[in-house]
């Protein structure tokens, strides 16, 4: 069963529906208040815990170049005090019921969470409801975490595989914002400011742009209440739909095959081949998840077996899928020392041709399900996870499925199905981005020459 037949924006303000209730008592709930804000909710039967996640259906590519970061930097400041809250108070508050509070930002959407017993489930939501409708936005603050994020910045130019991975975006989709790194850079974070982060939060932070998931312990009518009662004083107006999924432009098709060779002043070497991958809602979309699995999906997996255990080229590899509303990324990504990047390289490539001409071994698809399966199952034990599921439903993919219908969409996959896909990402355009010491891979070693030659020949 997809339970994404019936979009919030549908519903009418102020009403509840079911959206799935299972034999063994477990309910997906859904509310859009008056003001347009959605409660959505998952009993989960025998939970002790309990996870919440304030959701808003921004990230990194809503961004213009003055307000590049300003997603992400929101997710630092929000923390740092509301109109009745310090940030002290803020954090104090999850620790003393031995709660966890954190968040994160993507491209796409942001999500401020806490997981706590369920008993403390209406702390938990005041907590949240408070930071990401009331948040106090100093200056004091927005420059002592302009500093926090500089430093973040730093740490991931230091690292040789957020660089290498964040130039196969560059290369892949060209100027396009979902391009552009989460962070935001060193120039747009530092004349960042308060009318800055204001605006954007004005515009992406409003009570219909906004989603409440929680999963596990937790009784829908009287999360209900303990939202009314958390946002009564902010005088939201009544009679807004829910928004719908965020209407973006879409990415244009600009990517070409070809080298990128960066200099790092390390001693390693991080390696990213990709291609334009599906979107989130793409049909064929399970299929590439059993292909990336078998690809490059754990120990068992491809590449790990014939990079790692045969050959001994990486002590990292693994191939990966980035599905985003109109668009993914797919590719594989490892680490090895510059006296094997090329080798490393030149294998890569062989198994991504092999796996365009050959297909997949029967043994490879049935362990590929197995493990997805699993992994599936697995999740649906987190509350966390299941929480994830249900806000990223709302804001980012429009779908969300029961274990079984996970399940049986994995099964379902055929060998015709790999084959079409595997098919289509081979005729992408590829990227190879090399991040490395520049006196042994950089432009005029012999290392750069052979790398160019590599990518020459598979153009």
């Amino acid at each position: 069963m997809t339970l994404g037949f019936f979009p919030a924006q549908e519903q009418e303000p102020g009403s509840t529906v079911t959206l799935l209730a299972e034999p063994d008592g477990s309910r997906v709930e859904r509310t859009v208040l008056p003001s347009g804000f959605r409660v959505i909710s998952e009993f989960v039967p025998g939970a002790h815990s309990v996870t919440a996640g304030v959701w808003a259906g921004v990230g990194s590519r809503d961004e213009d170049l003055r307000s590049a970061g300003a997603a992400h930097f929101l997710e630092h400041l929000l923390f740092k005090g509301t109109g009745r809250r310090s940030a002290l108070e803020i954090s104090a508050s999850l620790d003393a019921v031995g709660g966890e509070m954190n968040a994160f930002t993507s491209k796409e959407y942001t999500c401020f969470y806490a997981k706590t017993l369920g008993r403390d489930l209406q702390l938990a939501v005041d907590v949240l409801l408070d930071i990401t409708t009331d948040p106090a936005m100093r200056d004091r603050d927005i420059d002592s975490e302009r500093q926090v994020v500089l430093e973040e910045i730093g740490m991931h130019d230091d690292d040789p595989a957020d660089r290498s991975h964040e130039r196969l975006f560059h290369d892949l989709l060209g100027r396009a914002p979902l391009a552009r790194p989460i962070l935001g850079t060193r120039e747009s974070i530092g004349t960042i400011d308060e009318p800055i982060l204001r605006s954007f939060f004005n515009a992406h932070y409003e009570p219909q742009n906004l989603v409440l998931a929680v999963a596990g312990d937790v009784d829908h009518r009287a999360l209900v209440e303990m939202v009314e009662h958390a946002v009564a004083p902010l005088g939201w107006p009544d009679g807004t739909t829910a928004a719908g999924l965020p209407v973006r432009d879409a990415v244009p098709a600009t990517a070409q095959s070809g080298l990128s060779v960066l200099p790092w002043a390390g001693e390693q070497c991080a390696v990213s081949l990709g291609s334009l991958g599906v979107p989130h809602t793409d049909p064929r979309r399970r299929a590439l998840d059993v292909l990336n699995t078998a690809l490059g999906g754990g120990m068992s997996s491809r590449l790990f077996q014939r990079v790692r255990e045969e050959r001994g080229l990486a002590y990292s590899v693994y191939s990966f899928h980035s599905p985003f509303s109109d668009i993914g990324i797919w590719g594989v990504a490892a680490g090895c020392g510059p006296s094997s990047v090329t080798d490393l390289v030149e294998v890569v490539i062989q198994e991504l041709e092999s796996l365009a001409t050959d297909g997949l071994s029967d043994e490879e698809i049935t362990r590929a399900k197995g493990h997805l399966s699993g992994s599936l199952v697995l999740a649906g034990e987190d509350t966390a996870a299941r929480m994830t599921s249900l806000g990223r439903a709302e804001v980012a993919t429009g779908q969300l499925f029961t274990l079984e219908e996970a399940l049986h969409r994995v099964e379902q996959v055929t060998r015709d199905d790999l084959d079409a896909i595997g098919a289509a990402l081979a005729a992408e355009p590829r990227r190879t981005i090399v991040v490395g010491p520049q006196d042994q891979v950089g432009a005029g070693s012999a290392v750069h020459e052979r790398l160019q030659a590599i990518s020459d020949s598979v153009r």
